[in-house]
């Protein structure tokens, strides 16, 4: 059986999201570990009502999930536009892949406190998300 390059396309975009949803996952998981690192499993299971003030490391999960709760829809959206409208061309597959990379590494400076990295990964996810939309674009007035 012979693939075309347009089902090599919609592969690699899926793939793309298949592991940004992997970053997902282990992003929304590092917020749990730090809580239970930081108060116990008893108190983590709890009604967790009189909780002390976050670490640093949990304080940074969670404003590092809740930046990338900001930008995944908008990832999402185009990924799967540029599968319906078989918009897989190299454009189309540099952003979702930059996206990736780029949220990845917003995790990790975000994490370890690495300025300017962390807004400087955080520029690139969101150019990745620009290079996603450009070849959506003709598609407004088709």
């Amino acid at each position: 059986m012979i693939v075309s390059v347009t089902d090599k396309g919609i592969f690699i975009v899926l793939l793309i999201i298949f592991l940004v949803l992997l970053l997902l996952l282990a992003q929304v998981a590092l917020p749990g570990r730090y809580l239970t690192a930081q108060v116990g499993n008893e108190a983590q299971m709890g009604p967790r009502d009189d909780l002390p003030e976050p670490s640093r490391e949990l304080a940074r999960s969670r404003r590092a999930l809740g930046n990338l709760q900001e930008t995944l829809p908008i990832f999402l959206v185009l990924a799967v536009l540029s599968i319906v409208l078989g918009e897989q061309g190299w454009l189309s597959l540099a952003g979702a892949a930059l996206y990736f990379v780029a949220r990845v590494a917003h995790a990790y400076c975000y994490m370890k406190g690495l300025v300017p990295w962390r807004s400087l990964s955080f520029l690139a996810s969101l150019l990745g998300n620009v290079l996603l939309a450009v070849p959506l674009l003709p598609h407004i007035w088709s």
